[in-house]
């Protein structure tokens, strides 16, 4: 078993919800593969819950989880906490470590230009 780093492991489990939608522990785990161990991905899922990243419903005796739709957590959202951590609460620090990368085509950076333009007129 790939032992994982607490955020990659919240990373993870964010991605297979996102996918599944509503989904238990169990599809988690089962997504995850071998990446956790059950108890792990309960104890990280409700931790998750208790922040706001993820949502969650008792159904029987178990939960659902989804991700959060909610866009005001900004001391609980997992990216606002690596944008705090790692680049010292700075956005444009963050964008340009990302846009540094050589996974961006040609089409990848139109597209963020347009959202960059669409922001400006959001903000106007």
């Amino acid at each position: 078993m790939r032992k994982l780093a607490f955020g990659e492991l919240e990373f993870s489990i964010l991605k297979i919800i996102r996918k599944l939608g509503r989904t238990t522990v169990r599809a988690v785990y089962e997504g995850l593969g071998s990446e956790g161990s059950y108890t792990t991905i309960m104890t990280v899922m409700s931790r998750m819950a208790d922040k706001g990243e993820l949502e969650r419903e008792k159904e029987g005796r178990q939960y659902l989880y989804w991700a959060s739709k909610s866009r005001n957590l900004p001391a609980n959202s997992l990216l606002q906490r690596i944008k705090n951590k790692i680049f010292g609460g700075k956005p444009l620090a963050m964008v340009s470590y990302l846009l540094e990368t050589d996974d961006l085509n040609t089409e990848d950076l139109e597209e963020i230009e347009k959202l960059i333009k669409k922001r400006k007129v959001e903000r106007k």
